[in-house]
């Protein structure tokens, strides 16, 4: 298995190492199950420990809090993180006149990331 990382907090986990950064870390430990915690991952030191967050409280109607709005920004970077890398996309951007075609390819994923984004905004919204 490998990791993607952000200030430590584990971020992305993948079966393969198609991207440039990911870190081995061979198995996913499982978290503890603590009542009315969430583990979220973080790599520290070589290993992967867990931190519990309070899970999110029930109303009266039973459902959960409402969950904090999506950004619209926060949210396309995120989809064009599944397939392209920081240093990936710069690159495209850097060489968009010397590479057309890659770049038009990448564009046309970060425009159906915009829909996408779009898209998950409005679900949530209803």
């Amino acid at each position: 298995m490998y990791i993607d990382i952000k200030n430590e907090k584990i971020i992305g986990i993948y079966a393969d190492n198609e991207r440039e950064g990911l870190i081995d870390v061979g198995i996913i430990p499982s978290p503890e199950e603590i009542p009315g915690k969430i583990p979220v991952m973080y790599y520290r030191n070589g290993a992967i420990v867990y931190e519990y967050e309070e899970a999110p409280e029930a109303t009266e109607d039973g459902t959960e809090t409402p969950p904090v709005p999506m950004d619209y920004g926060e949210t396309v970077n995120g989809l064009i993180r599944r397939k392209y890398t920081l240093s990936e996309e710069l690159a495209i951007l850097r060489q968009r006149d010397t590479k057309a075609e890659e770049f038009e390819a990448y564009n046309a994923y970060a425009e159906s990331c915009k829909e996408e984004a779009r898209l998950l905004i409005e679900k949530q919204k209803h």
